[in-house]
């Protein structure tokens, strides 16, 4: 499944999907022993709670030896915890931690979510901050509207496809050329069957950025899925995304013009605020 049949790819399935049996890089300044161990920790991502060196070994495609060590170097730093009874693996704290700490380094905290909040609410729509992670994009922010109960199911956490999402778009208009070109081939390798599609939707949602500052897209990762972002690229790091999204009906191609805008105005009050550029420096 994915973005090809209109279902949004599980965690799981985008794993798998960006692995190869053994091999994680080509680049030689790249550790593999590392790289695996990430791989490792990726598998815990939307599987059962506790798994077995056995499980963990199939979902990464390594020989189970090779797995139980990373497995056991993992579990001595905190990043996993064994239980003997059930001679199983899970999640530790350290990843608990990490975690909390990577979402509040991209979240602002309480900066973004009162604009989150409000939109969602005036709107009607499901509101997010995002970023890429790697092919797909991930969800650091979120708000639902108290207006409707028609909202999307979508969480901090949550991924979406970075090609043929609003989301998506936004982030990918704002990256250097070079960048972008080496994404747009690996994207091509994940969405072969149509790709000549998806692409065209790419240059169309750049396109939308460069005359209008937002993109949108008209069911896009869902068959009844509308969405609106802006890039918030005066921030220090990669780039970030604001979003907003709706079911078709709720979210009709008027209504995503008048947020496309509003987004403009929260992205410029959010910089300034951050004291990331002045009123001078603002775009309209």
């Amino acid at each position: 499944m994915g973005l090809e049949d209109g279902k949004l790819p599980s965690v799981r399935e985008g794993l798998s999907r960006r692995r190869t049996r053994g091999t994680v890089s080509a680049d030689r300044n790249f550790v593999t022993a590392l790289g695996r161990g990430l791989m490792v920790l990726e598998s815990f991502a939307d599987r059962s709670v506790w798994q077995s060196s056995t499980e963990v070994a199939n979902a990464v495609h390594l020989p189970k030896p090779t797995a139980s060590r990373l497995l056991q170097g993992l579990a001595a730093m905190g990043y996993l915890h064994y239980s003997t009874r059930r001679r199983q693996y899970r999640l530790g704290t350290a990843v608990l931690a990490l975690g909390f700490a990577a979402r509040d380094s991209y979240s602002m905290g309480d900066l973004v979510r009162p604009y989150l909040e409000r939109l969602a609410d005036e709107f009607g729509v499901h509101t997010a901050l995002a970023g890429r992670d790697r092919l797909d994009v991930i969800h650091l922010e979120v708000c639902h509207s108290k207006k409707t109960l028609m909202t999307l199911r979508l969480e901090v956490g949550s991924r979406i496809p970075l090609a043929g999402t609003a989301t998506g778009h936004a982030l990918l208009a704002v990256l250097p050329g070079t960048e972008r070109r080496l994404l747009m081939e690996h994207l091509r390798l994940r969405h072969a069957k149509h790709w000549s599609d998806i692409s065209s939707k790419i240059d169309e949602g750049v396109r939308q950025f460069g005359e209008r500052g937002y993109t949108w897209s008209v069911a896009s990762w869902r068959l009844d899925i509308n969405g609106v972002a802006v890039p918030l690229t005066c921030l220090e790091g990669p780039p970030l995304v604001l979003s907003c999204g709706a079911p078709a009906r709720h979210l009709p191609r008027r209504k995503m013009g008048e947020i496309g805008r509003r987004l403009i105005s929260v992205r410029d009050a959010i910089c300034m605020e951050s004291g990331a550029y002045g009123v001078g420096d603002a775009e309209a």
